[in-house]
């Protein structure tokens, strides 16, 4: 395998990988098309796993809300920004537990709604503080503006997550081979272009399907010194379902295109893809 040219390994993995379902490098086009079908044939985990937090994010979205509707006394900015808080840590959760299982059904492994949050919730510790301590020297791209703190966010955050479940590592160490993975040869560069044409896309698909929700809002808005305050919380409800449900349902789709970014990081870093496909070369009769 050693002596094989870089064209020979790429076909030779592009040949059989497909074959065994198995990840190897991807250029953007494969990846987003790879990503759908990998969303499609497992929907209902997926789509499933994204509930969990959007039924979250209702409540809190409409907790961190409601403030604007009520006094502004310090009692309820302690209420706002408590929600926004468990927002984020059940958005971060409820992606993790997508992460996972994008990950098994990319290496071909059975995956089930259990199984992803047990495999979230016992890293949940990890999970939670290795982000916290990657936050500083991602936050340190604030010294060189806007397109610093993008760059620094894609460095330190990429594929953090990925490694922190499929690798099982945490904490500084997990930080160092996220950055491993992303700085030589330039992989940020490519990382950053593919993360930045992918959130194009979702973000693209979740207003067409999400728009709905900016009725409500906007009936809120007009109807603010004259609606009763249970008629405008209401309204308040169903926009942040409408929002959540959208969310539920693109949001696995970008869980699964990061984790193919992952897999593809470690193809072209480590030749991962290889390795395994010499672990199943016996199921393909040879």
């Amino acid at each position: 395998m050693s002596a094989m040219t870089p064209e020979q390994r790429d076909l030779l993995i592009r040949e059989f990988g497909k074959k065994l379902n198995l990840p190897y490098p991807m250029g953007l086009v494969e990846m987003l098309e790879e990503s759908l079908e990998i969303y499609r044939h497992n929907f209902l985990v997926l789509f499933g796993l994204a509930l969990i937090p959007a039924l979250f994010g209702i409540i809190f979205g409409t907790i961190a809300l409601l403030p604007q509707m009520l006094p502004n006394e310090l009692v309820y900015f302690a209420l706002m920004a408590f929600a926004y808080l468990m927002f984020i840590l059940t958005t971060v959760i409820g992606y993790g537990a997508q992460i996972w299982a994008a990950g098994q059904a990319i290496m071909g492994k059975p995956i089930s709604f259990t199984d992803a949050w047990m495999a979230v919730l016992k890293r949940l510790g990890a999970l939670t503080l290795t982000m916290f301590i990657a936050f500083f020297p991602a936050m340190a791209g604030l010294a060189l503006c806007c397109v610093g703190v993008l760059f620094t966010a894609i460095l330190f955050f990429a594929v953090l997550e990925q490694i922190i479940l499929l690798e099982n590592i945490a904490y500084l160490r997990a930080i160092n081979r996220h950055v491993q993975l992303l700085f030589p040869n330039w992989e940020w560069a490519r990382v950053l272009g593919f993360y930045l044409a992918s959130s194009l896309i979702v973000t693209a698909v979740t207003i067409l399907i999400g728009w709905v929700s900016i009725i409500p809002a906007f009936g809120i808005e007009l109807g603010r010194e004259v609606l009763p305050l249970p008629t405008r919380i209401s309204l308040l409800v169903i926009s942040q379902i409408w929002q959540q449900l959208t969310n539920a349902l693109v949001m696995p789709y970008w869980g699964v295109f990061m984790t193919l970014i992952y897999f593809d990081l470690r193809a072209r870093r480590e030749a991962n893809d290889l390795q395994a496909l010499i672990e199943k070369w016996e199921t393909m009769g040879h």
